[in-house]
């Protein structure tokens, strides 16, 4: 049976199993000399006991619900292969550290080792300046560094290992070096809850006070616009309609009153009377003064109600009879100051100062009137900015009070976890360690098997080899290749021939 090469060639495979048995010695005694060996030296390597245990992580909310749902979703992103290696190997970090393994060292008094000491002392020798503590310190440090190791064995479950040449010793560190990570993440937790109380009320009162500040502005602004909105039946802009309305009735009013006055002024001119001047009593002066009074009652109550309301409609009856009064009572002092006038000149000038006072009057009341629809305009045009601002402060009021109960909750869930964490960790043990009752290294099956394959390829190698070096010509195209010649015969061994005789 032959397989053909990339050259042409051909591979005999029945010329290697010829070749392999005619010196299947060179196989056979390499393979029993390195099995043997290497199941001896099983006996003769220091056994290494190895014991576990397994730590439950637990991953407890430090925050309150109220706080969760507002800063976001509670469930933790699935971690990726590399999240979990970087966790893994901190987690390594940190049981191999200074911290956690002096703990395990004074705990166990593992420094308490000739061999440990012995390796020190000679350590000096190089290193003068340091002292045999320190020596002994390192020493240990590297050596038990290189016995732990941690792995995940779940999604949040992590196995912790010892390595030691006594079963009873690995045993021990794996449980006490389980109860110190225990100890530490509890303090390390305690101290992070203390941390988020001292936050949360540092919050609290932050929080507190911006939701008073937006209260009290909400209330500022409701109140200005409870004073700027009229009852549900009045109608701002009817009321300005109305207002507007009156100021130009009284503009034609004041209009008509200039046209009398100007005619009235040319007749006293007539008779000389253009500069006749009227003294006021102090009954014309407690006139006018309630006239100009019920005047701007009238204007401010055409802001906030309609002008045929029964207090408006008295307000202007009051106002025109005063008015006729004041007529009454101007009339009265002409005819007193001006009595030795003739009658008709005294009528003139009666009519005269009536027209001129009521000119005052109307010109008052369009300016009150005025001053109202100004306001009017206002209140019309800030109503719907106080309403949008309301509603603005209405939100920030709902957000600043979402935040003040969150704070407040959470200072009591901070109280609550803080008590817990005495009594709880974040790790902890679900498989205590065991004593181990067989070592894991060294493993004789995976060193016979290894030296049996070691035994073996030596022994092909040195067939292969020896194949190699040997000149001689074996198959019947060697030598027609060496010679250039054909081969006419060849002539077979027998070996079996002096046996048949």
């Amino acid at each position: 049976m032959t397989k053909s090469n990339g050259e042409g060639k051909s591979i005999d495979v029945v010329e290697i199993f010829r070749i392999a048995l005619k010196r299947k010695w060179l196989i056979i005694a390499p393979l029993i000399l390195v099995t043997a060996v290497a199941y001896g030296t099983s006996f003769v390597l220091d056994p290494i006991y190895e014991s576990s245990t397994i730590v439950w992580i637990d991953k407890p909310h430090n925050v309150s619900r109220e706080l969760i749902n507002i800063i976001g979703s509670e469930g933790s992103p699935r971690m990726s292969n590399d999240d979990r290696r970087r966790q893994l190997q901190a987690l390594q970090n940190e049981l191999t550290s200074q911290l956690y393994l002096c703990n395990l060292i004074r705990d166990l008094n593992l420094d308490k080792d000739f061999e440990l000491t012995r390796q020190a002392a000679k350590m000096r020798e190089d290193n003068p300046d340091q002292s045999l503590e320190e020596l002994k310190f390192h020493l240990l440090l590297e050596k038990l560094r290189s016995q732990i190791q941690v792995s995940f064995v779940g999604a949040d479950q992590i196995r912790i290992v010892v390595e030691s040449k006594d079963p009873v010793k690995s045993r021990d560190m794996v449980t006490r070096l389980a109860e110190i990570l225990e100890q530490e993440k509890s303090r390390y937790e305690l101290e992070k809850i203390l941390d988020n109380q001292s936050f949360a009320d540092l919050q609290l009162q932050r929080t507190q006070l911006e939701y008073q500040l937006a209260l009290d502005s909400l209330t500022s602004a409701q109140s200005a616009l409870a004073k700027l909105q009229l009852p549900g039946s009045i109608s701002s802009r009817e009321n300005l309609r109305e207002i507007q309305s009156d100021i130009d009735k009284t503009q034609l009013e004041i209009a008509d009153f200039r046209n009398e006055l100007s005619g009235i002024a040319t007749n006293l001119a007539g008779f000389d009377l253009s500069d006749a001047r009227l003294k006021y009593t102090d009954t014309l002066v407690e006139l006018r003064a309630d006239i100009d009074s019920q005047i701007a009652t009238f204007a401010a109550m055409m802001e906030k109600y309609a002008w045929d309301q029964r207090n408006v409609i008295n307000v202007n009856i009051r106002l025109n009879d005063n008015i006729h009064l004041l007529e009454q009572t101007l009339a009265a002092a002409v005819d007193a100051q001006f009595a030795s006038y003739q009658t008709n000149q005294r009528q003139l000038l009666q009519r005269y100062f009536v027209v001129k006072e009521n000119l005052d009057i109307l010109n008052s009341k369009v300016s009150e009137l005025g001053q109202s629809q100004n306001k009017m305009d206002e209140r019309i045009n800030l109503v719907p900015k106080l309403q949008t601002q309301i509603a603005e402060l209405e939100r920030r009021v709902s957000d600043a009070r979402r935040y003040r109960d969150a704070f407040r909750s959470e200072e009591s869930t901070v109280e609550i976890l803080s008590e817990r964490a005495k009594d709880r960790t974040k790790y902890q043990v679900i498989e205590p360690a065991r004593l181990p009752l067989a070592p894991s290294w060294p493993d004789k099956k995976k060193i016979i098997i290894m030296g049996f394959l070691l035994g073996l390829v030596i022994g092909g190698g040195s067939v292969f080899l020896i194949e190699i070096m040997d000149k001689s010509f074996k198959r019947v195209d060697d030598v027609e290749e060496f010679l250039g010649l054909p081969v006419l015969a060849t002539i077979p061994k027998i070996d079996k021939l002096p046996r048949n005789r």
